[in-house]
């Protein structure tokens, strides 16, 4: 798997329709516009640096104790903070082939291994792909384990836990190992096929985090919004390992307006899925390979290297992402875009892919 930044991350340039980075097509809510609109003229005083306002309102959505929440820029950045703080002092970083990519990152810059558990191959005909299973994931946790890390759903692969699953994985993770849970796109997932968050079921550890942002359903990816949460001594811990400052002003308004707003996060959701079943379908209809997500995207295979693939798409100014440094080099993730988006998407797919 490649480490360079600029094959893990940015859209593409110049594209007319960008459906590359898994962004929120219906943009924020006009709450969290206004709000951070207002913050403006207050920018030359520092922002709360410990986001007070918006851990309360995370706290009271999310019924837990505000110290028992930290906020940083984006989930990325607290994944960072986590996987360093918790290797500081060695030990191995344990997930899923094909994970997030941050989580490898995160180790290189801890100076630990960055340990793999395989995953099933590739989305072949009607069949999805990269299955995952939790009995080789927990199997492999041993001494020099320090901590475990699981993206539900995944990102890129589209695979997730079910319930069941997802129990396994906490009960089965020794207390001394810390265990992180990124939901950062639960919102799609919550009720389909068996998906459930770990609030939901209720499932207790004494060192896990649960990941959430602000960046998929809530709309603010460009606002670099996210948090964590946990056992307050952990989060504590963590949260003093980030840079002072570190989330801004208009950001934090903008979060706890849209928290607020959840008309605007149910449409959102109900507009992302409908266009998540509209992708499937006609990737389905011209019979391309791929694994239906319960993310706002969707990762299909070609034949052969995806790169030409790629470049044909854009050639007709529609971005998508190719998944080289996933050590995927036959995979492309679409985002799931507006109607019209992706209405661009799948005719350009009917020349590109058939």
């Amino acid at each position: 798997m490649s480490l360079d930044s600029a094959a893990a991350v940015g859209p593409p340039v110049g594209m007319e329709v960008r459906l590359s980075s898994n962004e929120a097509p219906f943009g924020p809510s006009p709450r969290a516009v206004s709000a951070m609109t207002a913050a403006v003229p207050e920018a030359h005083r520092y922002c709360d640096d410990q986001a007070t306002e918006l851990r309360a309102a995370i706290a009271a959505h999310e019924d837990r104790d505000v110290e028992e929440i930290a906020v940083g820029t984006g989930s990325a950045a607290l994944l960072m903070d986590a996987i360093g703080h918790e290797c500081r002092d060695g030990g191995d970083v344990l997930t899923f082939e094909r994970a997030f990519i941050v989580y490898r990152l995160a180790a290189r810059n801890a100076g630990v291994d960055y340990v793999e558990v395989a995953t099933g191959g590739p989305a072949v005909d009607d069949a999805g792909g990269y299955q995952r299973s939790v009995d080789a994931l927990v199997g492999a946790i041993d001494e020099h384990t320090r901590l475990v890390v699981v993206d539900n759903p995944g990102n890129p692969t589209g695979a997730h836990l079910d319930a069941d699953e997802l129990t396994t994985l906490v009960e089965g993770t020794p207390r001394h190992v810390t265990l992180v849970i990124d939901e950062a796109y639960h919102q799609f997932a919550v009720g389909h096929r068996g998906y459930a968050t770990v609030a939901e079921l209720g499932l207790e550890h004494p060192r896990m985090l649960v990941m959430r942002t602000f960046s998929k359903a809530h709309a603010l990816a460009g606002m670099r919004v996210g948090y964590v949460m946990g056992p307050r001594s952990l989060v504590g811990e963590v949260d003093a390992w980030r840079t002072r400052f570190n989330v801004a002003a208009p950001a934090q308004a903008a979060a706890v307006a849209s928290l607020d707003d959840t008309e605007h996060l149910e449409a959102t959701v109900r507009g992302t899925l409908a266009g998540r079943e509209q992708v499937e379908r006609g990737l389905a209809d011209l019979g391309v390979p791929h694994t239906p997500s319960l993310g706002n995207f969707v990762t299909f295979e070609v034949d052969g290297p995806a790169a030409p693939v790629i470049d044909a798409f854009a050639d007709q100014g529609v971005g998508v992402r190719g998944l080289l440094p996933y050590d995927m080099p036959s995979s492309i993730r679409v985002t799931v875009g507006t109607p019209d988006e992706i209405d661009r998407f799948l005719t350009a797919a009917a020349t590109v892919l058939v």
